[in-house]
């Protein structure tokens, strides 16, 4: 049952607000328009099973009337986690599979009041020879310029006038996962790191992935000690190793407990996916601080 159905436009732009915590920013930004204007809920669609449909939430966070086109694109994945938007020619690689020509949404370009909500409906089409296999694209949501933006002053450089428009989108990743598929985690490469923490504990992590499919979940650092209850030092929600990538590499940011400098104890590192109904332990690593 899809909840959202039975929850008001008010109650769901509320949600939204106190959700909506980044945001895939793709230029620079003016001081009249910021990535942050536009919330978009939920930041991931996954189709599975019998799903053949979906909503996606949007909300105008600015003072100002914002327009929206949508278009999917193709993004690729490296071993940081960055997303890379692909050229519109470029072909999947070994293992890569676009999901783009099995969806259609609605509508495709949106007008929002200040501090409006608007629902973009998906759905999926998938052909009865479709190979088994899991298909991703990524639903891009794109600011259009305002007659405002095109009437500020133009900069001028060695005598050529240029206007700068900044352009800005968030996109999500649409998934399509088709047939038996199954994927495995495992943790490796523990290690502390205190590069570009300021000083502060950083634990590097690598998540090696294999398997027909992307595995998505919470990635937590728990201290344990002797005689004292397991306190969690660090989280990464929603992380995700994309097919056809084998790892991906992170910087985990600690948070330190008052009085300790993570001597005498053990730092253990779980990889969790969370379902409507359950949870499972994808994978988990521990690392021994003498």
């Amino acid at each position: 049952m899809n909840i959202w159905k039975k929850i008001s436009p008010l109650v769901i732009a509320a949600l939204i607000l106190l959700s909506h915590k980044a945001f895939a920013a793709d230029s620079p930004t003016s001081e009249n328009s910021s990535p942050q204007d536009l919330a978009v809920t939920p930041t991931r669609i996954v189709f599975e099973g019998p799903m053949r449909t979906a909503e996606v939430f949007l909300l105008n966070r600015s003072d100002r009337v914002r327009s929206y086109a949508m278009e999917f694109v193709q993004c690729r994945m490296d071993e940081k986690g960055e997303l890379k938007e692909l050229d519109k020619a470029a072909k999947p690689e070994a293992d890569e599979r676009f999901g783009d020509s099995y969806l259609r949404f609605t509508p495709r370009r949106v007008i929002l009041e200040p501090h409006q909500s608007q629902v973009v409906r998906l759905q999926l089409r998938k052909p009865l020879d479709l190979a088994e296999g899991e298909y991703r694209s990524h639903l891009k949501f794109r600011l259009i310029p305002t007659a405002e933006d095109a009437a500020k002053p133009d900069s001028v450089k060695k005598g050529v006038r240029i206007k700068l428009i900044p352009l800005y989108g968030v996109t999500i990743p649409v998934i399509v996962r088709h047939g038996k598929l199954q994927a495995t985690s495992s943790i490796t490469g523990l290690h502390l790191d205190a590069k570009g923490g300021q000083g502060k504990a950083n634990l590097a992590i690598t998540i090696e992935r294999k398997g027909s499919c992307s595995t998505i979940g919470n990635l937590e650092a728990l201290w344990k000690t002797a005689g004292k209850r397991d306190v969690s030092v660090g989280m990464i929600k929603g992380l995700a190793v994309y097919t056809p990538n084998a790892r991906r590499t992170i910087v985990m940011p600690l948070a330190v407990p008052k009085g300790s400098d993570l001597r005498g104890g053990q730092l253990i590192v779980r990889y969790i996916e969370h379902g409507e109904e359950s949870e499972r332990l994808l994978a988990e690593g521990r690392l021994a601080v003498p």
